[in-house]
């Protein structure tokens, strides 16, 4: 299968919603993304005075892994960026 197209640089909802991400790291369970079923294998949030609070989700979509970085609003995980898991920070 083909890879996932590069992040554009402005930030996009994924339509993954808190809960939905909580309980899918809790319990190896999935979420949709981009219309593709994708197993959550990560998830981390960490808030910060300085900075604003920043979420990563690491995907399984099957054929390759991912991890996308952003932030939750109204709820929804918003990406801003998108990282091979298996690379080191940006």
């Amino acid at each position: 299968m083909g890879r996932l197209p590069p992040m554009d640089e402005e930030a996009k909802p994924t339509g993954i919603t808190y809960g939905e991400a909580i309980e899918a790291a809790k319990q190896g369970g999935t979420v949709t993304f981009e219309g593709r079923e994708a197993r959550v294998v990560g998830f981390d949030s960490k808030s910060s005075i300085d900075e604003p609070n920043t979420s990563r989700l690491t995907l399984d979509l099957g054929d390759e892994c991912l991890v996308i970085v952003g932030h939750f609003w109204g709820g929804e995980f918003i990406e801003e960026h998108r990282q091979d898991p298996f690379s080191g920070p940006p």
